[in-house]
């Protein structure tokens, strides 16, 4: 026995490693944690262990990143939010097992990543994808004063928007219209679709890409499509289920296809469709459990079904 060496109680052990002191016996029983004394020698009703070795189990032991939940808490959003940013790639995140249980860990560093890109979205909160007043939206294709088309709205460094002209020129958004552009085609304003759930598509930016956006924006308008700031070269748009009945190039086709992460796109005879491929899970469940569904729902500012196939995901893995 080393004398010198600092000796800590179990309870002192458990306190450390942030654990019950049940779990410091069983830590004992499968040789991971030794005792000061090999016998059932004890003090005051408790074993004795050196701190050295228990600091050197803690990390071990210790949990390999931050959870979904201390990140919810850190940033001042849901749980279920939290999840929907790493369902769509904005937030990183690696499933490791801990305690028998699989959770989502997410580093300190990715952490601090997110929360500068969140706060930066945030400071952006007004600046939506379309804008009502000029009816423009992002990724929309312009026609020059000349009828030249390829000249699209794109975000700079700073997410504002601007017009890239074919000709390498870059035109501030404000000034598109006094510098004779015009929209290939008018955004329509559809009204909310009442199918349920969303295609998701994670698209690499490029011109099929916007080519793609402006079917999306044709056929279904602003109020039946999601998008989200690019990540990591991924641009996030999630549409409402829907038939374009029209032909659709086959670049552009195979740009939907391979860019599909969620639902499914069939071919028909007319078009093509785009459906969420969701399915009815019809339950009842306690008022209790279904106001608290909903003010979680308020709190993360989507809907009631969103966080709870959210919650649902997070469980399964899906």
């Amino acid at each position: 026995m080393d004398k010198e060496k600092e000796m800590i109680t179990t309870n002192e052990a458990a306190e450390i490693i942030k654990v019950k002191p049940s779990t410091i016996h069983k830590y004992v029983k499968q040789g991971e944690l030794k005792p000061v004394y090999e016998d059932n020698w004890h003090i005051d009703n408790t074993k004795l262990f050196y701190k050295e070795d228990v600091e050197e189990l803690k990390k071990k032991k210790g949990k390999p990143g931050i959870t979904t939940g201390e990140a919810s808490k850190l940033l001042g959003l849901h749980t279920a939010t939290i999840f929907q940013y790493i369902q769509q790639g904005l937030l990183a995140a690696e499933k490791k097992l801990y305690k028998g249980r699989e959770f989502y860990f997410i580093t300190p560093e990715e952490l601090e990543r997110f929360k500068s890109y969140y706060e930066e979205q945030k400071r952006n909160e007004g600046k939506d994808f379309y804008d009502k007043d000029t009816n423009y939206a992002w990724y929309q294709e312009f026609l020059s004063p000349d009828g030249k088309d390829s000249n699209y709205i794109l975000l700079n460094e700073k997410l504002q928007p601007y017009l890239q002209c074919q000709n390498g020129e870059k035109i501030p958004y404000e000034g598109i219209e006094k510098a004779g552009y015009t929209p290939v085609k008018k955004i329509p304003d559809i009204g909310y679709k009442t199918q349920k759930g969303f295609a998701k598509f994670q698209f690499t930016e490029s011109q099929d890409f916007y080519r793609a956006m402006g079917l999306f924006y044709s056929h279904l308008g602003p109020k039946n499509i999601k998008v989200y700031l690019k990540n990591e070269d991924k641009i996030t748009v999630e549409v409402k289920p829907i038939l374009i009945k029209e032909r659709i190039p086959d670049k552009i086709l195979t740009t939907l296809e391979e860019s599909l992460t969620e639902g499914d796109i069939t071919i028909r005879l007319e078009g093509i469709y785009i459906d969420s491929n969701l399915e009815v899970l019809s339950i009842a469940v306690p008022s209790k459990l279904k106001k608290k569904i909903r003010e979680e729902a308020e709190k993360s500012n989507i809907t009631m079904e969103e966080t709870v196939i959210a919650i649902l995901r997070d469980k399964y893995d899906i």
